[in-house]
């Protein structure tokens, strides 16, 4: 039976959702903590300790499986519904507000925020937290004691918490400090610990059959806050309902009681999944917020003996530093992830550790004591959300600039001055598909929550054969989201159409994809749909065609063009979308043409350091200075492996020479633009500055394109004029080019190869002569300045060969080139030595990766030595073999006969001829002799 729950739309049935399905609760990508995951795997025995590099990739790729990927339908509903209602409660305060602002004339800078959080710490009957079977080296947050006053000092203190080496760290209501300029206090208190009803496993389980997550984590978080309501007082209760986030009287006011516990964080007894697991495995618990299942038209559940209700929550582990607590509130906040979470997900998104939703939350040390701030995504929209100090921006508009340029001065992200400077750019249109007939057709739009409509009204003719048909192609998730005709509102029977389906009550409905079914036209499979009118001959009426979706997934939408009704068999109406009708009502339909409209998107620059709470970015050797994100609003996630380049927020890499085969966590720490040369890293020889960003060079990281982004060349460009040497402050030029000196600068490499010897040729189009060119070869910093250098690679291998060429304008692209090399593997070597010591120097060369070596010394004697020495017990005749084998078993052998003469002693009579000369003579031919070999074939 399908896993997917019944929904209506609108906001009737709230949160309800069936037990059976809600009671599993997804895993949150952004807390995944690779090094610790392959840490339990071997020490619990499930990765061998010497596996090979590949192997652990593919038993992390394993182990996180569950945590990429859209996740259930349930939980995309339910964290899509609570946008939802969160939006319509923030609208419903807008006005609200607005009107008290105006009569208070209160600043929104001057708007504070206090929240009160529970706290309850809960433990298994197999996994006490005091026997927790913990040593110091399996957590960096490892404590003797994790008593309730250590979670007290993590989450509320307001002078840090010990860490485990006695350092102070700073805690979640510091955290939240600071990002919010001392707007926001992050309050509360921790109530436990308590003991579970079941082991561990029987809430932390992976559900096979619900994309393995948590089989009963909410079950968990009831039974501990129920346990934690149970030793409280009424009046102490009430302390922690002072919010109404979702407007449930619809009153505009969210800061009044609303009879659902306002912050609920849950803290269990193991290591979290997150981060391997601990003693548990996958049987613990991943962290991550969520809800408790609802009955329809509720929210959440009635905790016993109590009149208040739980709903939301977030869970964390025993060992959970600063870090894993704000990311995990960031989304009670209603902060979405800004990892990559799609199924395919590997490398991640370009926002790596700059942001406290993506890696930002394990930045510091030890790891995820120290987390890095926001990304100007989320800062705008707490700014927006909460009011106070959370940003204070300066906006430019692109279409306003000029090639004269717009200075602004910025100061670090966590300071008070001006910290976050966006740039409006105009919408993209996105390209679509051709229409029917013609230049233009009608579309639906494509989205979440859509209730969009086109409509005519018609006085019908008196006809015994009425009939509307049009030709229309869709993509629409199968029947959660659906068209519809009507007529005066009532959903008319025609071809394609459903009587009914199993996830609403919506009737005569079209859904599913157009291409997939028989008779179809071209690729999008353009169908005929007919629909009869007769029975409303001669009267007059309203016919509307409405697309509604769900809160999450979904196709493109409803095309339709080429409108008509015929009667007996006469056209009497048609509408082709070639000319706007005055007639036609478009609500959310739109009359396009082979493009759809563009979202909202923009750059926001930051400059970032290490003061404040970007301390733990140095940590990582995250460079300091200016930041430029690209925010498209077109996107609604960091899907980056399902769409490269492109996604809701993601830092513009100025370096764009890639480090290794690293992840984009490890890619984009040089992302930033400063005057100044970046400090060394390992494995990054590329440590040069680039201080202007210009978004006509590629940005692209097209080796690794999940790393990099795909950005609109409108001509835009930001200067670094000055900068701090702590880049605590900065001086910008903001411009856009009036005249591009000729069309774009780009370049290809072509490399022509001969063994290990290859030429390389750059291809240029665009830019203004003359041209500089430097080459990498990727071989240990190893280039060249020529157009058309050579070079000789000495190992077989894989190289990341790199070009970047400056025109007279000071334009610059930069391309890359995988090469692989393949030398043919060659056993050489040659001998040297005297007497019966003989040393054997290896010259082998080619192959793919590390050599071994196989020396058999024709005694009997061998040896795996790549240059060994051997002593033969006797003079005489020897064969040596020398067996030279690759990393992908590739072998090359190559003998040659050695003779053996026993040392000459030398005389010690002197000559009574004279002349010491004859003497050595003598002892140097002798030597000569000592060793003679030929080459066997």
């Amino acid at each position: 039976m399908s896993l997917k729950p019944v929904f209506a739309l609108g906001a009737a049935c709230l949160f309800g959702i069936s037990n059976a399905l809600a009671a599993t609760a997804p895993a949150d990508p952004g807390v995944i903590n690779k090094e610790q995951i392959l840490y339990w795997l071997e020490k619990r025995g499930e990765l061998d300790a010497d596996a090979s590099e590949e192997e652990r990739q593919q038993a992390l790729a394993a182990y996180t499986a569950k945590a990429t990927g859209a996740g259930s339908k349930a939980a995309q509903v339910l964290k899509a519904r609570e946008q939802q209602l969160l939006q319509q409660a923030r609208s419903n305060s807008l006005r609200q507000s607005k009107l008290m602002r105006a009569q208070s004339r209160v600043a929104d800078t001057d708007v504070t925020k206090r929240v009160k959080v529970l706290a309850v710490l809960v433990d298994f009957p197999d996994l006490p937290y005091n026997n927790n079977r913990l040593s110091p080296g399996d957590t960096e947050m490892y404590y003797a004691n994790y008593s309730v006053a250590h979670y007290r000092d993590l989450l509320f203190s307001d002078a840090g918490f010990p860490g485990p080496q006695g350092q102070v760290l700073p805690s979640a209501y510091q955290y939240y400090q600071a990002v919010s300029g001392q707007s926001f206090f992050f309050n509360g208190d921790v109530k436990g610990w308590f003991r579970a009803s079941q082991n561990a496993a029987y809430y932390g389980a992976n559900d096979p059959n619900n994309n393995n997550d948590d089989t009963a984590a909410t079950e968990l978080v009831e039974e501990a806050v129920a346990a934690a309501v149970a030793s409280m007082s009424t009046a102490e209760l009430a302390l922690y309902d002072i919010e109404d986030p979702y407007d449930i009287d619809a009153d505009g006011n969210l800061n009044e009681a609303d009879g659902i516990l306002d912050h609920v964080m849950i803290f269990h007894s193991s290591i979290g999944e997150e981060a391997g697991g601990g003693v548990l495995g996958d049987d613990a618990i991943w962290s991550h917020r969520f809800f408790v299942p609802s009955a329809p038209g509720q929210y959440g559940q009635a905790i016993p003996g109590s009149n208040m209700r739980l709903f939301g929550y977030t869970i964390q582990p025993l060992d959970a530093g600063t870090g894993v607590c704000t990311h995990e509130f960031g989304h009670d906040l209603g902060l979405p992830d800004e990892y990559d979470t799609s199924a395919e997900a590997s490398d991640g998104s370009p926002v790596g550790l700059w942001s406290l939703m993506s890696g930002g939350s394990w930045a510091g040390s030890p790891r995820g004591s120290q987390p890095s701030g926001f990304s100007p995504y989320a800062r705008s929209f707490l700014q927006d959300r909460y009011k106070g100090r959370w940003v204070n921006e300066q906006s430019l508009d692109y279409q306003a600039l000029d090639s004269n340029g717009t200075q602004v001065s910025l100061t670090h992200a966590n300071s008070s001055g001006v910290n976050q400077l966006a740039i409006k750019l105009p919408s993209d249109s996105i390209a679509f598909t051709q229409a029917y007939q013609g230049q233009y057709q009608y579309y639906s739009n494509q989205g979440d929550q859509l209730n969009n409509a086109m409509s005519f009204e018609l006085q019908l003719p008196m006809s015994t054969s009425l009939t509307l048909k049009m030709k229309a192609h869709w993509q629409i998730e199968q029947d959660y989201d659906y068209m519809q005709l009507l007529v005066d509102g009532v959903p008319l029977a025609g071809s394609h159409t459903k009587s009914s389906n199993s996830i609403n009550n919506a009737a005569n409905i079209i859904s599913g994809d157009s291409a997939a079914l028989s008779g179809g036209e071209g690729e999008q499979g353009w169908q005929e749909l007919s629909f009869d009118l007769s029975a409303y001959a001669g009267m007059n009426k309203q016919i509307s065609l409405v697309y509604r979706t769900d809160e999450a997934v979904g196709g493109y939408g409803f095309v339709v063009d080429d409108i008509r009704i015929e009667s007996d068999g006469n056209l009497v109406y048609s509408d082709n979308a070639e000319t706007a009708l005055e007639a036609v009502n478009l609500s959310g339909f739109v009359r396009t043409d082979d493009s759809r409209p563009g979202a909202p998107r923009r750059y926001l620059l930051q400059l970032r350091n290490y003061q404040g709470v970007d301390s733990g970015l140095q940590q990582d050797s995250y460079e300091p200075g200016l930041l430029v994100w690209f925010e498209n609003l077109a996107y609604s996630d960091n899907k980056v492996a399902e769409h490269p380049g492109y996604g809701l927020i993601g830092v513009v890499d100025a370096d764009q020479n890639l480090i290794g085969n690293r992840d984009t966590d490890v890619q984009v720490r040089d992302a930033s633009f400063s005057l100044y040369p970046q400090s060394a890293f390992f494995g990054d020889p590329h440590l040069g500055n680039n201080s202007l960003f210009d978004d006509s060079d590629d940005y692209s990281a097209p080796l690794k394109p999940q790393a990099g982004l795909v950005l609109p060349q409108l001509g835009l460009m930001v200067q670094l004029l000055t900068q701090e040497q702590d880049s605590s402050q900065a001086q910008l030029l903001v411009s856009k080019r009036s005249d591009s000196n000729g069309t774009e600068l780009s370049a290809s490499i072509s490399a022509q190869q001969e063994g290990g010897n290859v030429s390389f040729s750059a291809n240029l189009s665009g830019g203004t002569a003359p041209y500089t060119y430097q080459w990498d070869f990727g071989v240990g910093g190893v280039g060249s300045t020529q157009a058309t250098p050579q070079y000789s690679y000495s190992e077989s291998g894989t190289y990341t060969v790199t070009l970047t060429v400056t025109d007279a304008n000071n334009r610059q692209t930069v391309t890359s080139l995988q090469l692989t090399v393949s030398i043919p593997l060659s056993a050489l070597f040659d001998i040297s030595g005297t007497g019966l010591t003989v040393q054997f120097n290896n010259l082998s060369r080619g192959g793919s990766g590390e050599l071994s070596y196989q020396w058999d010394f024709g005694d009997g004697q061998s040896s795996t030595v790549a240059s060994p020495s051997h002593t033969y017990s006797a003079a005489g005749s020897y064969s040596v073999r020398l067996t030279v084998t690759d990393s992908q078993n590739n072998q090359s052998s190559n003998s040659r006969t050695l003779v053996v003469s026993n040392p000459v002693v030398p005389n010690t009579t002197e000559s009574s001829s004279g002349g010491g000369g004859g003497s050595l003579g003598s002892l140097s031919l002798l030597g000569l002799a000592l060793i003679a070999w030929r080459r066997r074939r």
